[in-house]
């Protein structure tokens, strides 16, 4: 499934998750893959590099891609993309995510993760589109 090869392949997050600029793979614990990233972020007119560590959890039965972000601040995300098979060649995305941090950036973390992860989907789409038109 082309949907799942993407969500669960740390380098693939490139050009999906618009803020990341650098992604590098680190040691994972088992049945786990790990990233670390950098994000460039604008806040107040000025662009901001922030260190992520990202784990991925793929889980194949269970049609699923379990997250976990970690970024200073004490800023962190979790959840999971669901996969949905709809046809041999459709796969609905349904993805849930629960964000942590202070409550002075709540605003301004929750903005800027909605847009992320929006874009995240919306360049999932156009990706897995063009493939299939390449075809």
């Amino acid at each position: 499934m082309r949907v799942w090869a993407e969500l669960s392949e740390p380098a693939r997050f490139l050009g999906l998750q618009p803020l990341l600029v650098e992604v590098r793979e680190v040691d994972a614990s088992p049945g786990a893959r790990a990233f670390d990233a950098v994000e460039r972020v604008r806040a107040l007119g000025i662009s901001l590099r922030s260190r992520l560590r990202v784990e991925l959890r793929p889980e194949r039965d269970a049609q699923r891609v379990a997250f976990a972000t970690r970024a200073p601040l004490g800023i962190g995300l979790r959840g999971a993309f669901a996969l949905e098979p709809l046809t041999p060649e459709r796969t609905a995305v349904r993805e849930s995510v629960a964000l942590r941090c202070a409550r002075p950036l709540r605003r301004f973390v929750l903005a800027q993760a909605i847009r992320a992860q929006e874009a995240l989907l919306a360049n999932l789409k156009r990706r897995l589109e063009g493939q299939e038109a390449a075809r």
